[in-house]
């Protein structure tokens, strides 16, 4: 998903969004999370980022990205509202999710 590394898709994003960098943007939510390479940029950048696979068989990804350290939870997220509440995170990260993420009066980030 990054093919030229993670480290240069996230510096690639704080040069579109100066808020990644000035400390505005404080936490983030990725869902369709992978291993979570993406939170754990974001985590050594000084954002936490809440990791968050879609589907049961992701659990050990889930696992993997727990014992980096890395905050992350397994959620359907197709059938149900995320279990966190209304601007719990100052950026969205999906990746494929198709997730209406004004649908409830709040706006993401989301890339």
């Amino acid at each position: 998903m990054f093919p030229n590394g993670v480290g240069k898709y996230v510096d690639l994003m704080q040069d579109m969004i100066p808020e990644m960098k000035d400390g505005t943007i404080r936490t983030a939510i990725d869902t369709g999370c992978g291993v979570s390479s993406w939170g754990g940029n974001l985590l050594d950048r000084g954002i936490l980022t809440v990791s968050l696979a879609p589907r049961d068989n992701h659990r050990a990804q889930i696992q993997f990205s727990l014992e980096r350290g890395i905050p992350a939870v397994l959620g359907v997220i197709s059938t149900q509202r995320l279990p966190f509440p209304s601007d719990s995170f100052d950026m969205a990260h999906c990746s494929r999710c198709l997730i209406p993420w004004t649908e409830f009066g709040t706006f993401f980030w989301g890339f």
